[in-house]
Order: C-alpha cells, then structure tokens, then sequence
C-alpha cells in the first residue's frame, strides 16, 4: 500500500486541478502541520453527583470523601484513569488517586473532627459492641468484616452496630440471625430489613429448628437389626410313648 501510494497515487496528476497530490501537501499542508505533543492523549469523563451524608461520592462502584462541608451539595468529578478530581463551583476541592480495591478511599482531613473517635476504632472493638447485643449480632459482624478487606467494611460495621443498638436486643439478634441467613452484608440492606419489620417474621424451618446428629427413636420402635433378626421358635419337647 505504501509502495503503491508514493509511486502512483501521489504523483500521478490531477485531471481537474492539473495538479500532483504530493506537490499540494509539499506547498500548501506541510507547513500548516504541528508537532504531536509530547504527552498522550488522557481521557476525561465529567459526570454530576451529589455528596452523601457520610462526606463521600460514589463513581464506578468505589466511594471518595469531599470535605464534611459540601454534605448534599451539588459537584462534578473529573474522572481520568489514574485520578478523581471533585469540583464545587469551579473550585477544585478534592483528588484521589484510582488505585487500590477497597470500597473507600477517604482522607481523614475531609471528614469532620467529632467523627475521629469512631474512625480510628478497630475491628475487635466493634466486635466487642457486637457481641454486647447478642452472638447472632457477633456472627453476623465478623461475616460482615470477612466479606471484604476490613478497612473498607469497617465503616458499613460501624453503621450496622450503632443502628442495631437503638432496637430491643431481641429484634437486634433477630434482624441480625435473618441478614446473615440471606447474605445481606450491606448497612442499606440491614437498615430496610428492620425498617420492613421482616425480622418479626420467622426464617425456614431449617433454620429456626436446628438438625440433630440423629432422630429420637419413638418409644415403642425397633431398629432395623431387630427387624432382620428371626428368633428362633422354641421347639416344644417332644413326648414319649410308652
């Protein structure tokens, strides 16, 4: 193709303008061509959001902090493939970084100061108010944090217990017992769960009536040994004749 478009198709003349195709680039489009820059090309999507209560917005499935202050205003991201920019009013006032896995990527400066105390709890504490509620609630939370990376769950714990403790234990351990049953490992779906009052409702009767190793055999059952096994007939002693 090369070959074919530098020994015939650009030389060859032009029947109307009388002219070679290399001569018009040669004089007329060469000197008006640039240098590539010296970087490539980044994509960039704008996309609208709103920032959450909890100081976050959500892209791509991933949540990123914006300052307390902006809580429910209106903002825009700049998304590229290696950074988030938030944008209030035209004013840059957050950048993440893309990388990682976890749910939340959150700089402590963003959030406000009253919050610290529970930010910088640890797994076992949270544990620990778990387990004050009952051992379904601790089994539940520990499903909870073993769901994914613990940095990232500890605030959806956070959320759970603290909401968990405004309801009687019973309903806690109940709401607690059916969340796990069902895999809902998320603060929005603990929170419609009680909200619904589906924790009043009894779970499958599997659940609800746990399987023993063995049935309890009725009072007068036999086992199978004994069905198989054929007493032998006592004989009756046979008499003689005199």
């Amino acid at each position: 193709m090369k070959k074919w478009l530098t020994e015939v198709a650009n030389v060859r003349w032009h029947g109307k303008t009388g002219r070679r195709p290399v001569d018009v680039f040669r004089e007329e489009e060469r000197p008006a061509l640039r240098p590539l820059p010296t970087r490539r090309f980044t994509p960039v999507v704008w996309k609208a959001t709103r920032v959450h209560q909890d100081s976050h917005v959500l892209f791509d499935r991933r949540f990123y902090s914006v300052p307390w202050r902006l809580v429910g205003s209106d903002v825009w991201l700049r998304v590229t493939d290696a950074s988030l920019e938030v944008y209030a009013d035209d004013v840059r006032v957050a950048t993440h970084a893309r990388r990682g896995t976890g749910l939340y990527t959150t700089h402590e400066e963003h959030l406000p100061q009253h919050r610290a105390d529970l930010r910088h709890r640890s797994r076992g504490y949270w544990e620990g108010r778990a387990a004050r509620l009952g051992d379904e609630v601790l089994t539940y939370v520990r499903a909870v944090f073993d769901s994914d990376d613990v940095l990232s769950q500890l605030r959806a714990v956070q959320a759970m217990v603290t909401h968990l403790e405004t309801f009687p234990p019973e309903r806690a351990r109940a709401a607690a017992r059916r969340a796990h049953y069902y895999g809902t490992y998320s603060y929005g779906g603990l929170k419609n769960l009680l909200r619904q009052g589906l924790d009043l409702q009894p779970l499958p009767l599997a659940l609800a009536a746990p399987a023993t190793a063995s049935l309890t055999q009725p009072r007068f059952a036999r086992s199978v040994a004994e069905l198989l096994h054929h007493p032998a007939v006592p004989q009756e002693p046979e008499i003689e004749s005199h």
